[in-house]
């Protein structure tokens, strides 16, 4: 992790190691890899959706080196997150492949800078596939700004590390080169103008403007409002407190049906310091941008009207 220059952010490690607790869906459904329909969960038809606008992308590009096979199975991002997953399978049964493995990679943005403000990777865990000879990796990415652009990225993997002890590697058991060129395009984002009050956890608290993508969700708060809100709450966020009542946990649509987001993970929250106060977070259930009418904040569920 690294502070921005731009801006003061609070990145959560929850944005880079994510558990949703979501039921797997069947595998191949409508082209969406298992692994992926865990970390962004959609009924089957937003599924297919997002896949012939090439936003959730099966990339299918397989390597093999030194007895060592890598798969790009899936991609998808937006403007404000990334997410990659390949397969990893050693050809030599008796090579293990556990969570605590890992995979040493280096990226190559072709010439543009670095856009991540943070990454996290390894592979799964043992609650989602067992140890054996291949076993999924994953790659997330939070976006250091917001950005709407295809993403051009090289991922060249060059070892496969056994477990290791606390922060060190482990030791290399297969060492080659697995180069991945990769073109992701990106969920576009739809952006509400409000500038209204609303009641937020008993306060009155002006939203400025809230983004929302498939993935995604960000909403901008009066920085003022903000700061009177947590001092009278007893929240610093200076000290890496979280303020939950910006959390946006559900979505409503026009239709009335709600879409709780309850595995939700922050990206990231920005210091009301003479401006606006802004949090993004990564829905555990992607949404239609288009049919909603209103978000639901915090636990109480406060209602913030779109419309």
């Amino acid at each position: 992790m690294k502070r921005l220059k731009t801006r003061t952010m609070i990145i959560l490690a929850a944005a880079l190691v994510i558990v949703l607790g979501t039921t797997v869906a069947a595998a191949e459904l409508f082209r969406w890899n298992e692994r992926a329909t865990e970390i962004f969960e959609a009924e089957p038809e937003l599924q297919n959706k997002l896949t012939t606008e090439e936003i959730a992308r099966e990339e299918n590009q397989s390597i093999t080196d030194n007895g060592l096979t890598i798969t790009a199975v899936q991609t998808i991002q937006d403007s404000n997150c990334f997410y990659a997953l390949f397969e990893v399978a050693a050809e030599d049964s008796s090579i293990v492949i556990d969570e605590n493995c890992g995979m040493d990679y280096l990226l190559d943005f072709q010439g543009a800078e670095d856009p991540f403000c943070a990454m996290g990777w390894g592979f799964v865990d043992h609650t989602r596939q067992e140890a054996g000879s291949s076993r999924y990796f994953e790659i997330f990415g939070t976006k250091m700004e917001e950005s709407n652009a295809d993403l051009h990225m090289g991922i060249n993997f060059t070892t496969l590390t056994g477990p290791g002890e606390k922060a060190m590697d482990g030791a290399p058991l297969i060492e080659g080169n697995w180069d991945f060129d990769l073109t992701i395009h990106p969920a576009a984002s739809t952006h509400i103008e409000l500038n209204r009050e609303y009641q937020i956890a008993g306060s009155q608290i002006r939203v400025e403007s809230v983004d929302l993508s498939p993935l995604t969700g960000k909403i901008t708060c009066n920085g003022e409002d903000i700061k009177a809100f947590t001092e009278k709450e007893g929240i610093n966020l200076d000290q890496l407190d979280e303020l939950t009542a910006t959390y946006i946990t559900g979505v409503k649509y026009q239709d009335g049906t709600v879409i709780e987001q309850n595995g939700f993970a922050m990206l990231w929250e920005s210091y009301p310091e003479g401006g606006s106060y802004e949090k993004a977070v990564r829905f555990s259930q992607v949404i239609e941008p288009e049919k909603v009418s209103a978000l639901l904040l915090g636990n109480d569920k406060d209602e913030i009207a779109l419309q």
